[in-house]
């Protein structure tokens, strides 16, 4: 095995589940050595459905002969529900497309249907679940004017709140509709206290049309949407695999190298970015350039996240890390102690949306809210070391 930030490259490697999952997010046949090594298919499946590859495994297994007949079904079922959330999500983006332009409001897809076009062969390859809509910062008002008069609506915790404190808390707010869609509106890259947040005019500033349905549709440029991916992955600690996959596929478009690590010096998101790539590298086995891996490799901190990441990644677990394990690990990535000490910080954030839906304050008494988050925080970790 060559030496790298990270502990194999081969599939056939990792644990049986683990490497089902890689192969499947690698885009590498499975044979059957890798699926006569799985013991437990129901716990495949889930960690397949957690990671957002259960139809990539279903297209790789459709005529395998080693799945068994129960297991082959609910894969087959992942894959024509994601072909019909597809088609309906892709519909209600176009829709709401022509609305926004309508009322002059920019706005840009995010993931969903476009990234699902870019880089997979079959979109429905790629679940998704809902819309990321980036719009501008003055145009939050309207737009949220907009969705609620095609239907969406605010949460009732989050519906109440003045607007100012709305788009004080996360730089993002989520709509959905009775129909079942649902639309992450963004005017942010992270909230305030993110170390790597940037200012989305990086973004704004780097679009390019891609064919969806039939229709030019304006997306993030592949050096933009790297820089984009990267950083939404760190955020989450590369929890699932999907998002790696989507890493690995667009570095096979072959994107301008040279641009990206521009604007991810330009945005100090150089860690996070060569965070993505060297997983994605050497989980993965994407066309990362030697000059970039060199330069994770020797970055301390990257190569020792990468190890944290590929070791729960390997363990395929299908579950969410905690807040303070995602404060740890982006604070870990920080360059600068005070992007530290504030993301640290930020635990004791109020209001978060736990608060919100426990007790209603007026305006007024927003201040309640901190010794209210203070004193959750404490009992849930009490009673999380009793083992309660």
């Amino acid at each position: 095995m060559r030496s790298c930030a990270i502990m194999t490259t081969s599939p056939r490697d990792a644990p049986p589940i683990a490497g089902m999952l890689l192969a499947c997010a690698q885009d590498m046949p499975i044979d059957g050595s890798l699926s006569r090594a799985v013991g437990d298919w129901s716990g495949l499946l889930v960690a397949a459905e957690y990671h957002g590859l259960a139809p990539l495994l279903h297209a790789k297994l459709s005529a395998s002969s080693e799945i068994p007949e129960d297991a082959a079904g609910i894969l087959r079922a992942a894959y024509l529900d994601s072909v019909k959330r597809g088609l309906f999500l892709t519909g209600r983006l176009l829709v709401l497309l022509d609305r926004f332009e309508a009322a002059g409001i920019r706005v840009v897809p995010l993931k969903g249907p476009a990234l699902a076009e870019m880089l997979y062969p079959d979109p429905a390859l790629r679940p998704f679940s809902d819309l990321d809509l980036l719009i501008g910062r003055q145009d939050v008002p309207a737009a949220l004017r907009l969705l609620e008069g095609e239907g969406y609506r605010l949460a009732p915790h989050l519906a109440r709140l003045p607007l100012r404190s709305l788009m004080r808390l996360e730089g993002e707010a989520i709509v959905r509709s009775g129909s079942g869609g649902q639309v992450d509106l963004k005017w942010e890259t992270a909230p305030a206290d993110y170390p790597f947040r940037f200012d989305t005019e990086v973004l704004w500033r780097s679009l390019r049309p891609v064919r969806l349905a039939g229709r030019e549709v304006a997306v993030l440029a592949p050096e933009s949407l790297m820089l984009f991916l990267c950083v939404h992955g760190a955020k989450h600690m590369w929890s699932r695999l999907q998002w790696l996959g989507d890493v690995a596929r667009l570095a096979q478009t072959g994107p301008d190298w040279t641009a990206v690590t521009a604007l991810a010096a330009e945005t100090r998101c150089e860690r996070p970015v060569l965070l993505g790539l060297l997983l994605a590298h050497d989980l993965l086995d994407a066309p990362v350039p030697e000059a970039i891996l060199g330069r994770a490799r020797a970055e301390r901190r990257v190569a020792s996240h990468a190890r944290k990441a590929a070791e729960r990644l390997y363990r395929a677990e299908p579950s969410e890390p905690s807040s303070v394990e995602l404060t740890a690990f982006n604070a870990g990535l920080a360059e600068r102690p005070w992007q530290k000490v504030r993301h640290y910080a930020a635990l004791l954030k109020a209001p978060t949306e736990a608060e919100l839906e426990a007790v209603a304050l007026p305006s007024q008494l927003f201040f309640l809210y901190y010794p209210l988050r203070a004193g959750r925080l404490l009992w849930k970790y009490a009673r999380r070391g009793s083992g309660r």
